[in-house]
């Protein structure tokens, strides 16, 4: 291993003609993704309505995430402004921060091709397409994932001091981001028990200094949730959903097809090499160990949430920092890696199409359709403001009652600045608040008067009309999202707010 580190570390100190080229390609790809986003007419996504809206207000967490989503959309729009391309603007630029840690590692690992084909590999992944395409939480944990991977590997590799604060500096700043980071520690863990390099490193006072420093990052985090009932820790909790059948292999299966959309062709590569791993037929050596102990615990842990209940494609998204890694270098040269990026860049052409010229997508024969239902929650949202508006002045109403999460945050994003129209309150439908809008804006007492119910979720409008004295219904409203879809709103007149108990039977009634 000693000799696999010195002629890679000959390698790196050779002419940077290797960097330039990678760094002209990654750059290039990020110039495309941003000028996607500004020319794209798709608005935001009601996540991304919803972190737009925690940002024009810093704090030390919110309602389901930690802050940092929100820290950086403020101040990115702070500078750009708040049209939907400024609100995404930090996701290309973040993978692409992401793309150059695992460049460097795998350059460092394996050789120039292979660091090349890790940072390519990485912004052509069908998942970094869609995450540099819109603001997350994961857009933001991965790049400091990738930066703590290569600081680590660095840390294995000296012993020095700096490697093992900018990883715990990245750990921490990664929690911010999303408490998947939290996994990280469980990797390192990992690969001190089958590395001695990293075991001889890890339990030193520069690995305490780490664990500090990310400590200190996040400690003002876990104050935040203490001080607000821990509701973004039980948040997270109620996402795992740990009720019901606890024995999903559909729900597993689905998640296991869902890799290929995140990864492409690589989740093949990756399967392809484990198997090799197992069966002897590729050497095991200190890379690669290193590499698996930050690949098998986020995707074995979300195998498991998906057989006991549900897990979305992108959960186990931390295990594949250090997979492309691994790819890059196990299929380095290969006719296999060439093909792959070339599909991947392929694809991610037909993509950027999609997403810059929707309207045109919609009439591809095939997938038109298929297109048109993946994009409806980014479409028509301006139509949807300007339409209650519209009804918002023919009635004159004193305020704006919304039963779904994706409408007042959509309205609290298209209606910004707007002084001249009633505020917007969310119907609160359990009783305790389930989401960020039901927390800070349920409706009450103090906001009766002439309400405009606006309704995305007929099936509780019998729950809802019983919270009023008053409720009249009116004619429904209809926002075209594209040749096939559209957005059915229901409307009501509403006054005399009293709302029914929120009992055990009310609950009951009321469902899942």
């Amino acid at each position: 291993m000693a000799r696999i580190a010195v002629d890679h570390a000959e390698t790196i100190r050779g002419p940077d003609r290797v960097m330039r080229a990678f760094a002209l390609a990654a750059l290039g790809i990020l110039v495309v993704r941003i000028m996607g986003l500004m020319i794209s007419p798709l608005g935001l996504h009601p996540d991304e309505a919803q972190y737009w809206a925690w940002s024009r207000t810093f704090d030390w967490g919110y309602f389901s995430k930690p802050p940092l989503v929100a820290w950086t959309i403020g101040v990115v729009t702070a500078v750009f402004g708040n049209d939907p391309w400024a609100v995404r603007l930090a996701a290309p630029f973040a993978h692409t921060g992401a793309a150059f840690a695992l460049f460097a590692l795998g350059r460092r690992m394996y050789g120039d091709a292979a660091g090349v084909a890790a940072g390519l590999g990485w912004l052509l992944i069908p998942g970094v397409w869609l995450s540099s395409a819109l603001i997350s939480t994961d857009a933001l944990l991965l790049p400091l994932w990738a930066l703590a991977l290569y600081a680590t590997w660095r840390w294995s590799e000296t012993g020095a001091t700096k490697w093992a604060l900018l990883a715990g500096a990245a750990v921490g700043l990664g929690a911010l981001a999303k408490y998947a980071m939290l996994y990280f520690p469980l990797c390192l863990t990992l690969a001190a028990l089958v590395l001695p390099r990293v075991r001889r490193v890890a339990f030193t006072p520069a690995g305490f200094g780490a664990i500090a420093i990310a400590a200190s990052i996040i400690l003002p985090n876990v104050a935040w949730n203490a001080a607000n009932d821990f509701e973004t820790v039980q948040h997270t909790a109620a996402n795992a959903d740990w009720r019901g059948d606890l024995f999903n292999i559909d729900q597993l299966g689905a998640f296991l097809a869902d890799q290929f959309a995140v990864a492409g062709l690589f989740a093949a590569g990756l399967v392809w090499l484990i198997v090799a791993f197992a069966r002897g037929r590729r050497p095991l050596d200190d890379r690669a160990k290193f590499l698996l102990c930050f690949i098998a615990p986020p995707l074995i842990i979300i195998m498991v949430q998906a057989l006991i209940s549900r897990a979305h494609g992108n959960w186990a998204a931390a295990a594949y920092p250090a997979a492309v890694v691994l790819i890059a270098g196990g299929f380095a040269g290969t006719s296999f890696l060439r093909w792959s990026l070339r599909a991947h860049a392929a694809l991610f052409a037909l993509f950027l199409f999609l997403v810059t010229f929707p309207s045109l997508a919609y009439q591809a024969p095939l997938i038109g359709r298929g297109i048109e239902n993946g994009l409806k929650r980014m479409a028509g949202w301006t139509d949807t403001a300007a339409v209650i508006e519209a009804r918002v002045r023919a009635g004159a109403y004193d305020t704006v009652l919304v039963d779904h999460r994706h409408t007042f945050f959509e309205l609290a994003y298209e209606w910004r600045d707007r002084t001249d129209l009633p505020p917007v309150r969310m119907w609160v439908l359990r009783g305790a608040p389930g989401n960020h809008a039901e927390a800070v804006a349920p409706m009450s007492p103090a906001f009766d008067g002439k309400l405009l119910v606006v309704q995305m979720s007929p099936r509780y409008t019998a729950f809802l009309s019983r919270d009023f004295k008053s409720f009249v219904p009116l004619e429904p409203g209809e926002i075209p999202l594209g040749p096939r879809r559209t957005r059915p709103l229901g409307f009501a007149e509403a006054s005399g707010f009293a709302p029914t108990p929120r009992t055990a039977e009310f609950i009951a009634d009321v469902g899942d």
